[in-house]
């Protein structure tokens, strides 16, 4: 049902539908659309002339609605000779696909920041995604012929603030190679919905097209961190290094060492370094920076001496093969003044809390009860 509205706004801007073509495609859809607001019922102005595109008269003309005693006809105004046809209230063309509506779920349900706006030629700015330090801008344009495709690189100066540039369109696809590369070297890449929506969920491939733009295979987990507008911020003000995300399941692999996930990839850490590990997560969780000296860690007993450092050595050379960018100095980040953190936001450390709180080791669980 989605494609074939999508398909049906890019031949007319508002097109009309009558109940029974939709119903033939698909009465859940249609029962689904109608809720969601995405579909709804328009009366004509009072007065107004109404035509159907089904049926139609012998010659091909879309037939005019006249109200006749006990019912409807449909009548040919060009052809009066054509006899009139009997027609159904629900023939008539009084359904309209609602093109905001429509964005405004398939925003939420990719999770794209910012209001949907307006732009001169029939355009929607629907938002951006921000994934590390790219920002991601979505353009939707419902109407799209070749005078239009080759107009898509003026786009890049009303959205200056975008690094990246996702076009999309409701069916239609630009097929021209030298056009694609012209609009690649712009940072801009354009899919129709048709194509790549998935019409049950609303989701789109939208990491795959990001790196796709940036030149990138999609790998492990991380590889393309999203960030939210919020988690921007953060990043701006303590000024986070890394976007690698590590959960801590609680699971003990043998005695004295432990299973965690870095980037969804499972490494093994002896029991020392997990108490090092969750003493940053614990300073971390509170989002002021997350900042540890290691006079303090020192005065908890987690160290033995402060002025050596083999144990943060050995906790980044724990984690490095797993990192996105192999650089454990960067995510277990030093100040120069014997200050040591998790270079990442907050929100991307989890745990599984319940079985921290259940470990053989005391600290490990007395970390866990400080933990948010």
């Amino acid at each position: 049902m989605i494609n074939f509205l999508l398909r049906e706004i890019e031949k007319s801007p508002n097109p009309l539908f009558s109940k029974k073509e939709l119903l033939a495609r698909s009465p859940v859809e249609f029962d689904g659309l109608l809720k969601r607001k995405i579909l709804s019922y328009l009366n004509p102005p009072e007065g107004s002339e109404e035509r159907v595109r089904f049926p139609r008269c012998q010659h091909g003309c879309p037939l005019t609605v006249v109200q006749i005693e006990g019912g409807l006809e449909a009548v040919c105004l060009d052809h009066p000779e054509e006899d009139p046809i009997p027609i159904q209230k629900d023939d008539l063309n009084r359904y309209v696909f609602s093109i905001d509506m429509f964005l405004s779920q398939l925003r939420s349900a990719n999770r794209i920041d910012d209001a949907l706006s307006r732009i001169k030629g029939g355009y929607f700015y629907m938002g951006y995604k921000t994934y590390g330090d790219n920002r991601v801008g979505f353009i939707f344009i419902p109407n799209i012929g070749k005078g239009e495709l080759v107009k898509l690189s003026g786009l890049r100066h009303l959205c200056r603030e975008d690094d990246l540039l996702i076009i999309l369109t409701s069916a239609s696809a630009i097929e021209d190679v030298s056009l694609k590369n012209s609009l690649r070297h712009d940072k801009i890449i354009q899919t129709s919905l048709v194509k790549s929506l998935n019409p049950q969920t609303f989701e789109l491939p939208i990491e795959k097209l990001v790196l796709s733009l940036l030149g990138k295979k999609s790998g492990q987990e991380g590889s393309l961190p999203e960030v939210t507008k919020k988690q921007k911020a953060d990043y701006e003000k303590f000024d986070y290094k890394c976007y690698d995300k590590v959960h801590l399941p609680g699971t003990v692999a043998t005695k004295s060492s432990n299973f965690i996930l870095v980037n969804g990839i499972q490494i093994t850490i002896g029991d020392s370094l997990l108490i090092l590990f969750l003493r940053f997560a614990v300073e971390l969780k509170q989002k002021k920076g997350g900042w540890t000296s290691v006079i303090d860690l020192k005065e908890e007993g987690l160290i033995d001496d402060p002025t050596k450092y083999q144990i943060y050595s050995n906790l980044r050379s724990a984690l490095r093969g797993s990192l996105r960018d192999k650089n454990g100095k960067k995510f277990i980040q030093a100040d120069g003044s014997k200050n040591f953190r998790i270079s990442t936001h907050p929100d991307f450390i989890t745990y599984d809390r319940k079985k921290l709180l259940k470990h053989s080791e005391s600290r490990i669980r007395d970390l866990a009860k400080r933990l948010p």
